[in-house]
């Protein structure tokens, strides 16, 4: 595929060297603290050159900020986070889904409570681009893993206007759009979560489960205020896993049925179910059922009752029916999103509690 030659509109600028256009980047507050790969005319084209629309294509309006985002800046921010051009398409993939109007992913650029941007690959490209699903799936090592999931949170900078900063200083020359109060290291490249599909061939992945073809490419967005990592290591059945995550879920204060969780298990927990001739979905509903707790109870204990961002609530008076009302940590057993990934040695579980919404696209 040859490079394209049409016209980038991106302003150009002039650097003696790449040392000084990485000083550049840092000087103009392109990067994310870390260094980048400048972006040069040369590195932009080749990137693009592996999705074959115009650069000037908008793929969608952040619309809280106005702002258009088109092929050309989601190619830039690729390059500067070390993408190799094979992994663009999943990349602009995942943008779309960003700047979806049906979907709400303004609080995962703009609020105070720190969430970073998660994503779920599913689907031959895994392979095709080098993915890492298995040993230290959520951690570095991997370029593909990482740098997509950078590019994501360049872009959110450099596109999307979300600068981060110290503080709320107006006399910065740069605007401070980034609310979090704390952030997270999630906000560096993302939860990325590839799906080791191949662990348990006769547990349809994820995709499979939500109606999408075994050979589509798919990929599921989301946003999260971080994870539990939870040890399974004691549990021999199937029932135990259930129990104890849900345990683990009940106790976090968010059973007010309105959300959704990514529950990655590592293939020596999903031996197990496996083993015990559970399905997916079993499990799914098992835990949802064992998290489910009554509103008197979430009162009693000092749990909130209200919106899922709610702390706890001391001392809240039982009201009639409050024994009878019951709420999970989901609105239900399908709002559970059950991946399995991680290397081949232990038993455990990690789940990604929502701050926003989660959607899926093939592309």
């Amino acid at each position: 595929m040859g490079v394209p030659m049409t016209v980038l509109s991106s302003a150009a600028y002039e650097a003696d060297g790449e040392a000084d256009a990485l000083e550049l980047c840092y000087r103009n507050g392109w990067t994310d603290g870390l260094p980048v790969v400048p972006p040069t005319e040369e590195r932009v084209r080749r990137m693009l050159a592996a999705v074959p629309r115009e650069p000037a294509e908008v793929l969608g309006v952040y619309r809280e900020r106005g702002r258009q985002i088109t092929l050309e800046k989601v190619a830039i921010n690729a390059v500067m986070a070390g993408c190799l051009p094979e992994y663009l398409p999943l990349v602009v993939a995942i943008v779309e889904v960003l700047l979806d109007p049906r979907y709400d992913f303004h609080a995962a650029n703009a609020s105070t409570g720190s969430p970073a941007l998660g994503f779920i690959v599913n689907g031959p490209i895994r392979d095709a681009i080098g993915m890492n699903y298995q040993g230290n799936v959520l951690g570095p090592g991997n370029r593909a893993n990482a740098t997509i999931g950078r590019a994501l949170r360049l872009l959110q900078i450099n596109a999307f206007g979300s600068v981060p900063g110290a503080g709320l200083d107006e006399a910065s020359p740069l605007p401070i759009l980034d609310r979090a109060t704390l952030g997270q290291p999630g906000k560096y490249a993302g939860f990325h979560l590839p799906e080791y599909e191949e662990a348990y061939p006769d547990w349809p992945p994820l995709h499979v489960e939500r109606g999408f073809a075994r050979d589509q490419n798919v990929v599921t967005v989301f946003a999260t205020g971080g994870g539990l990592q939870i040890s399974l290591h004691v549990e021999q059945r199937a029932e135990q896993i259930a129990e104890t995550v849900a345990h683990q879920l009940a106790h976090l204060g968010r059973n007010t049925g309105q959300g959704w969780l990514v529950l990655a298990l590592t293939p020596e927990a999903a031996r197990i179910v496996v083993r015990d001739g559970w399905s997916r979905a079993q499990l799914r509903e098992a835990i949802y059922a064992r998290a489910t707790r009554s509103t008197a109870w979430l009162k009693q204990n000092g749990w909130s009752t209200g919106g899922f961002l709610h702390g706890a609530l001391s001392n809240a008076p039982l009201a009639p029916g409050d024994e009878l009302q019951q709420k999970s940590v989901v609105r239900g057993p399908d709002d559970i999103y059950l991946v399995v990934a991680g290397g081949p040695a232990g038993a455990w579980a990690y789940v990604l509690l929502p701050y926003g919404p989660i959607a899926a696209k093939a592309f």
